[in-house]
């Protein structure tokens, strides 16, 4: 796959925040949203919203890139569990980026 096909679809829940970017050959979208709780509430839509500014869909992305911390342990499960669930229902790699990589 060329840099040009590429779309990857990152997200973050660890720390008090509900974060995305989705990374397409012509433009990088992001999102992001303060909250202390309910991340797992607003991971999803908040991923089917990026897609749909991108006009993409699920099965257009290459991979997934997700926080993996440090940060709050629940937050770090939440984003982890979408991005495995994701994945292997996709058929593409999810890549793990702790906050200090990023």
């Amino acid at each position: 796959m060329s840099h040009e096909e590429l779309s990857l679809l990152a997200f973050d829940t660890s720390v008090a925040h509900c974060a995305a970017a989705l990374l397409l050959p012509d433009r990088l979208i992001l999102r992001e949203e303060a909250m202390e709780k309910g991340q797992a509430e607003r991971l999803m839509p908040l991923l089917e919203e990026i897609l749909a500014d991108g006009g993409i869909g699920w099965h257009d992305l290459s991979a997934l890139a997700v926080g993996t911390g440090p940060g709050n342990f629940t937050g770090v499960r939440i984003a982890v569990a979408a991005a495995r669930g994701l994945a292997l229902g996709l058929k593409i790699p999810a890549i793990g980026v702790t906050l200090l990589e990023a």
